[in-house]
């Protein structure tokens, strides 16, 4: 192996343990990892001038005597790892500690300090991990950093829609799809978005977009889901925002206003399903016609010939 290479590989070390921080790994389970190809003997040789050039790259960049605790790296005999305690900073920790704090929480329920909080995150989002690197852990890692991104758009996406922040809302959304052009949910994220800042026509343009997209990259139509929103906008029967959620009733409250507007969420969803049903009775009921139509012309045709 060349010493190109060797750089190379001693580069996937300190990329693979910073992004597997959260554990230890024997050295020969990094040294199988990383070189493959070469004899045990020799790929443990590589891991220790590995680790041999990191601490003398970390210690022509850190101040005089660090102390133990700040190492970068934690070795003990058989295994090492990054040190958790250490005075580091890592912009991929920064990103998945965001997502983390608000994974499970929808856009529209977004506090503004979280919404705030993702936004910092996906502009440490540069690009996708190592474009140039093809082993196996590195487009693992690679593709689960670019859903986590897109998910982390996708709720914020749902923050502006909510805050009526509808430009920046598009502008997230057409991120996405610069990186999943077929991304169903974000078209219909998109028409919501469109249409509520008052462009029915660009709205109904990202239906043709998701469709064309569908068919392109998958052979198929889009969902029920995406039809129904379409006619529902085509029709002007949208709503033009959404429903704040229903507060839980304080002691000494009636309880039949929440209940009401529960009755009345439901009873929208229902006027939205008859209308979409209504979109496509009418374009069944279009499609007999010119049937029927065609087969009466063609009856007259053979009459006058006959």
């Amino acid at each position: 192996m060349n010493t190109t290479m060797r750089a190379v590989r001693g580069l996937d070390f300190r990329c693979y343990l910073l992004l597997h921080r959260d554990r230890g790994y024997t050295r020969e389970t990094l040294a199988g990892l990383l070189w493959p190809e070469a004899a045990e003997s020799l790929a443990k040789k590589y891991l220790r001038q590995a680790i041999w050039q990191l601490h003398a790259t970390l210690a022509s960049r850190s101040r005089p005597a660090p102390a133990e605790p700040e190492a970068l790296l934690v070795m003990r005999p058989g295994w090492v790892r990054v040190n958790p305690k250490a005075a580091w900073w890592l912009d991929v920790a920064a990103f998945e500690q965001a997502y983390d704090i608000s994974r499970d929480t929808p856009g529209a329920e977004l506090t503004d300090p979280q919404a705030q909080a993702l936004e910092t995150a996906v502009a440490l989002y540069r690009g996708d991990l190592i474009e140039a690197w093809y082993q196996d852990w590195c487009s693992y890692e690679r593709d689960r950093l670019q859903l986590t991104y897109l998910a982390m758009l996708e709720q914020l996406m749902g923050h502006c829609e909510a805050r009526r922040h509808y430009a920046k809302g598009v502008a997230y959304g057409q991120c996405i799809l610069r990186f999943d052009p077929a991304r169903e949910c974000t078209y219909r994220k998109l028409m919501r978005l469109f249409y509520r800042a008052g462009d029915r026509t660009t709205a109904l343009r990202q239906y043709d977009r998701c469709a064309a997209a569908m068919a392109k990259h998958f052979g198929l139509q889009p969902s029920r889901e995406t039809v129904a929103l379409y006619h529902q906008v085509r029709t002007d029967r949208l709503e033009h925002g959404p429903r704040p959620a229903a507060a839980a009733p304080r002691p000494g409250s009636d309880p039949g206003g929440a209940l009401l507007l529960g009755l009345h969420t439901r009873l929208d969803g229902v006027q939205a399903s008859l209308t979409a049903f209504q979109g496509q009775v009418q374009q069944e009921l279009a499609s007999i016609s010119q049937v029927l139509t065609g087969r009466e012309t063609f009856g007259q045709t053979l009459g006058q010939t006959t």
